[in-house]
């Protein structure tokens, strides 16, 4: 199947085909019995989500894509090239192939890599498109537990498990994975002197570094305000305190924030009224818990001990999150909201409220988008509203 999805033929009607609906492809396939539709269309499914995920290897020529759920949970172009920019060396194994992203881009850091991969079907798809992209990577289908038991000396190992059981239901505990990482961390320590863990971005991260041993950097990666990856670093050559590095990626720039867990422990935030400015920090400082040392850092102070907002009389340009200039203070009454936002479209978030967003909506009519900005919280003085407008 690999070669014939490969053929000209089929490559040419993939591109003649790209910009159709699959569904409604499917529905010809009987006009075109020399080709297998059901694959191609498949093919055109997850070319379709590589566009913006993966734009590289969507321009490339002959790259074959994986089925639609592998596709989903294959790490985007920018999270693999980040990853790719943490480690270098000589050897690298990914042990947890998938579709080859990570292991393609972490390769360019090494002189070597190795991709192994449980799924036959992923490992032709890979070894593949590795020797379209001429790729330096050795393609191994095997269990991961199996082919570890086997490895030399490398300088990195990569894992990126499985976070599905038995049901398809996804888990987030360590022990919950495939393959189980805790169990085979002896095993990782004896044959890396670095191993890179992608986890559930929903784990909590003080749990982990306490399971987990030798843990350096953990990374929280953020994608357009969502956090989309969290890594694991662990390094068998230090015995550090493990620095939390937090990266939201936004169209036209990254944003970075670091701090250490006891470091945290040790802030005092100072907590007061609101004032000309509000600052909500970006989704991977509020994932990593970050909640005391950025206020230091920035001269902000915390809107309440539980309300992550912050406040400041003149803006902090180089703030990482999103900034907006108070315009007044508001009641959540639908008869005011009308005079004061006569289009009632405002766009409303939420900090520790008695009321959800869509609590607030179905109460005050309130349609999202618009210009404005509405914030939702408990401070000094309890519930509080705000009407604000971006900065930036």
């Amino acid at each position: 199947m690999i070669d014939q999805l490969a053929s000209p033929e089929v490559q040419a009607f993939i591109r003649a085909h790209l910009a159709e609906d699959p569904a409604s492809l499917m529905l010809k396939k009987d006009q075109y019995p020399e080709l297998p539709m059901r694959a191609v269309v498949e093919q055109i499914a997850s070319k379709q989500k590589a566009k913006h995920k993966l734009p590289s290897w969507y321009q490339q020529e002959g790259i074959l894509f994986p089925p639609a759920l592998s596709m989903e949970q294959a790490s985007s172009e920018r999270t693999a090239t980040y990853k790719a920019s943490l480690v270098k060396g000589k050897s690298m194994v990914d042990l947890t192939g998938g579709f080859g992203i990570d292991c393609y881009f972490l390769s360019k850091s090494f002189e070597k890599g190795v991709y192994v991969e449980r799924q036959e079907q992923l490992t032709q798809i890979a070894a593949h498109n590795y020797k379209v992209l001429g790729a330096n990577v050795e393609v191994v289908h095997a269990q991961s537990e199996d082919y570890l038991a086997t490895l030399g000396p490398v300088d990195l190992i990569y894992l990126d498990p499985a976070r599905r059981d038995d049901h398809n239901k996804k888990v987030v505990l360590l022990k919950d994975y495939a393959p189980n990482v805790l169990e085979l961390m002896p095993l990782l320590q004896q044959k890396s002197k670095q191993v890179l863990l992608k986890v559930s971005s929903l784990l909590d991260i003080k749990l982990a570094i306490e399971q987990l041993s030798h843990v350096a950097v953990v990374h929280v990666v953020a994608v357009q305000n969502e956090v989309k990856e969290l890594l694991f670093l662990l390094d068998y050559r230090v015995e550090n305190e493990p620095t939390i590095h937090c990266v939201n990626f936004s169209k036209t720039e990254a944003q970075h924030y670091q701090f250490s867990l006891n470091g945290e422990e040790l802030r005092e935030a100072i907590i007061g009224d609101y004032s000309n400015f509000l600052y909500e920090p970006n989704a991977s400082i509020l994932k990593a818990g970050a909640f005391k040392s950025i206020a230091e850092k920035f001269g902000l102070k915390k809107l309440h001990a539980n309300t992550h907002l912050y406040t400041s009389e003149v803006p902090v340009v180089d703030f990482p999150g999103r900034v907006f200039k108070v315009k007044s203070e508001i009641s959540l009454n639908k008869k005011y909201l009308k005079k004061t936002i006569p289009d009632l479209k405002a766009n409303i978030t939420v900090r520790n409220y008695p009321q959800s967003v869509a609590q607030i909506r179905k109460k005050t009519g309130l349609k999202e988008g618009g210009a404005n900005y509405v914030f939702a919280f408990t401070g000094l003085n309890g519930p509080t509203a705000l009407l604000c407008e971006k900065q930036f």
